[in-house]
C-alpha cells in the first residue's frame, strides 16, 4: 500500500501546460503525492490578445512526459476554460479514463495590458474576467456537479493572488478579477459543505517564472512604471519578502497539496498567501 497522501486520487489542473509555470508545478506536486493528473490548457493564442505568452499547442504534451518521466499517471486535455462546455468536457475526460474526480484546480488565468487603470481597454478588462473570474466560475460548477454525482466529497482549489487581497498599481482588471475569485470561494465554500466538499483559495506572491521574466512581466512592467531598472525592482521586491527569496510554482503546489489532502480536510472558505511574509493578510 502507498503512503503517498493523493494516492489514487483524480486532480484536474487548468492553466497548467506552460514550462515553469504555476500550474505546472502544481502538477508534479500533486503527482509525486501520488495524484493521477490530468493536465489542462488551451494551447492557442488568445482571441483579443495573440501576443500574450499562452504555453504553446506542444507543451501539453510534453507535461504530459514529463509527469510520466516521473512516474505519475497523467493524460493532456485542451480546454478553453471561458467556454462551459469545454469545461464540462475537461471533466467529461477525467472520469472517462480514471474513472472519478477528487481535486480540481482552478489555476488558468492571465493579467494583459498592465497598465494604469484610465488606460485600460474594455477587451483587456473582458478578457481577464472572462478568464479569471468567469473561467473559476465555470470550473467550481463543473467540479462541483460531478463530485456531488459520484458522492464522497472533493476539494476544489482556486488559485487567486495577493493582488486579490491587496491592491498593486498597474493590475487593476487582474486584481478586480482575484478578490472575486476570493469571494466566490467564501460562497463555494458555504454551499458545497453539506456534500464534504471544500473550496479554498491559495495566494501566491512574487513568483519566478518566465512570464515574469518577459518584456511584459513584472520586472519591467514596474520598472517602467517607477522609472528604475528592472535589477531595482527585483532587489525592492526582495526586500519586503522576510524570507528572501522569490517563490517557486512549487511553493504553490505545496500549498495545493495540502489542501487536497487529508490533512487540509477541515479548511474551507479559506484563502492562503503563499507569499514569503510579502503580504500576511
Amino acid at each position: 500500500m502507498s503512503d503517498k497522501p493523493l494516492d489514487g486520487r483524480v486532480a484536474i489542473v487548468t492553466g497548467s501546460s506552460r514550462a515553469g509555470g504555476i500550474g505546472r508545478g502544481i502538477c508534479q506536486v500533486l503527482g509525486l503525492d501520488g495524484a493521477k493528473v490530468v493536465v489542462s490548457d488551451i494551447g492557442h493564442a488568445l482571441e483579443g490578445a495573440p501576443d500574450y505568452h499562452v504555453a504553446g499547442p506542444g507543451e501539453l504534451g510534453e507535461t504530459v512526459e514529463i509527469l510520466r518521466g516521473l512516474g505519475v499517471d497523467a493524460i493532456g486535455v485542451s480546454c478553453d476554460v471561458t467556454v462551459p462546455a469545454d469545461v464540462e468536457a475537461l471533466v467529461a475526460a477525467a472520469v472517462s479514463h480514471f474513472g472519478r474526480l477528487d481535486i480540481f484546480v482552478n489555476n488558468a488565468g492571465v493579467a494583459t495590458e498592465s497598465v494604469e487603470m484610465i488606460y485600460v481597454t474594455e477587451r483587456a478588462l473582458s478578457l481577464t474576467l472572462d478568464v479569471n473570474l468567469k473561467g473559476t466560475f465555470f470550473g467550481v460548477q463543473s467540479a462541483a456537479r460531478q463530485m456531488i454525482r459520484q458522492g464522497g466529497g472533493g476539494r476544489i482549489i482556486n488559485i487567486a493572488s495577493q493582488a486579490g487581497k491587496v491592491a498593486w498599481p498597474l493590475l487593476s482588471a487582474y486584481s478586480a478579477s482575484k478578490f472575486g475569485i476570493i469571494g466566490m470561494t467564501q460562497v463555494a465554500a458555504k454551499e458545497l459543505g453539506l456534500h464534504a466538499i471544500t473550496v479554498n483559495a491559495v495566494c501566491p506572491g512574487t513568483v519566478e517564472t518566465p512570464l515574469s521574466n518577459s518584456a511584459d512581466g513584472v520586472w519591467s512592467m514596474y520598472a517602467r512604471y517607477y522609472g528604475i531598472s528592472e535589477n531595482e525592482v527585483k532587489v525592492s521586491t526582495l526586500a519586503q519578502i522576510p524570507l528572501g527569496r522569490l517563490q517557486t510554482p512549487e511553493d504553490v503546489g505545496n500549498a495545493v497539496a495540502f489542501l487536497a489532502s487529508d490533512r487540509g480536510g477541515y479548511l474551507t472558505g479559506t484563502a492562503i498567501s503563499t507569499t514569503g511574509g510579502q503580504t500576511m493578510i
